[in-house]
């Protein structure tokens, strides 16, 4: 079901940003639903076309298995190979000009409206 949503939203919905990578912004009843699924694809595309990527995440994969398997002690083995996987391939998405003032147009839109309650007069309390 969440999925048939996804792709309604996407067919009647046009994208607040179109490039590098497309962002949808969909109302929810706790706020906003930013969807950055064009920059994950890219992600995973990346990792699957580059050897040394793609042996860094089996290496953390790897890593996190044998602490499951054995007593983990608290010490994440894995975590300076995600810091150097995140860092090869970036972690933040970039926005050019207008799209800034669009996406916070959008954000500014479906934000939830926050009741504020009314001033009371004098003597009532």
């Amino acid at each position: 079901m969440n999925r048939i949503r996804l792709y309604l939203h996407r067919i009647f919905r046009r994208p607040v940003v179109t490039g590098p990578y497309r962002l949808y912004v969909r109302r929810t009843p706790a706020g906003a639903m930013l969807d950055v699924s064009d920059y994950l694809i890219a992600v995973i595309e990346t990792i699957a076309d580059n050897d040394d990527l793609m042996s860094l995440l089996i290496e953390i994969e790897d890593d996190r298995r044998t602490a499951r398997k054995h007593a983990h002690d608290g010490w994440e083995p894995e975590q300076l190979l995600v810091e150097k996987l995140t860092t090869a391939l970036g972690y933040e998405l970039p926005l050019n000009g207008a799209a800034v003032l669009r996406l916070a147009d959008r954000l500014r839109a479906v934000a939830p409206v926050v009741a504020i309650p009314a001033q009371r007069e004098a003597g009532a309390a």
